[in-house]
């Protein structure tokens, strides 16, 4: 008598799948960068690395494709698997508060690639305001990478996803002081914080939240 397969429910049955994608290729990506050759290695490091505007050894190309580049490496695996949990978590309400958005309004933009435009925003937005602290403070000699900028931005669509301006704007002022501790927390936990990526992403997802996310519309959750 032939016995029937049992049905396992998954581990984790996320509800939207993009998010989840996306925080793969980021750890795929940091598996990948411990295998590849050292010259490929530096080529990638001159595209993927955002310096300060007028570094030495940058340029205007190498400038303007790390600002979106960046956002795909990540120093070590407790930043990439931090930042693929926040882009999993945040990005799923996200896309629920885009769907229910969509469904009220007739937009006919994907919710997966408004997903998308909303982490991205965040890595650029964030990028920018990382080039202008680093302006500000004179410094030409630090660097940035990892997608904590598009993850900020989900943070924030997510606030307004769950609980409209209120929510969102408590997310932020909570974010605000998590990065302030952080700073302070820099020489125990021997890291640089691009603080001012956070920020700067956080408020471009706040611009995008309006026009993309229906506001108290989801709740924050896996399934």
């Amino acid at each position: 008598m032939a016995l029937k397969p049992k049905n396992h429910e998954p581990m984790f049955n996320f509800g939207e799948k993009v998010p989840a994608y996306l925080a793969g290729i980021f750890i795929a990506i940091h598996v990948a960068i411990n295998f590849i050759p050292r010259g490929i290695e530096s080529f990638i490091a001159y595209f993927g690395i955002l310096r300060p505007l007028g570094a030495a050894g940058t340029s205007v190309l190498s400038n303007a494709l790390s600002l979106f580049g960046h956002g795909f490496l990540h120093g070590s695996w407790s930043h990439v698997l931090m930042n693929s949990g926040m882009i999993i978590i945040f990005g799923i309400a996200t896309i629920r508060g885009i769907k229910f958005k969509k469904s009220r309004t007739g937009l006919s933009a994907n919710p997966n690639l408004s997903f998308l435009m909303v982490f991205f925003a965040g890595v650029i937005v964030g990028g920018i305001f990382q080039w202008g602290w680093w302006s500000a403070s004179g410094d030409i000699t630090s660097a940035a990478i990892g997608a904590s900028g598009g993850a900020s931005a989900l943070f924030a669509t997510t606030g307004w996803a769950i609980g409209g301006r209120d929510k969102m704007l408590q997310f932020g002022f909570g974010w605000i002081i998590i990065n302030i501790i952080m700073v302070f927390a820099e020489p125990i936990l021997g890291v640089s914080l691009a603080w001012a990526a956070h920020i700067g992403g956080y408020i471009g997802g706040m611009i995008l939240a309006p026009l993309l996310v229906k506001p108290s519309s989801t709740k924050l959750g896996l399934t």
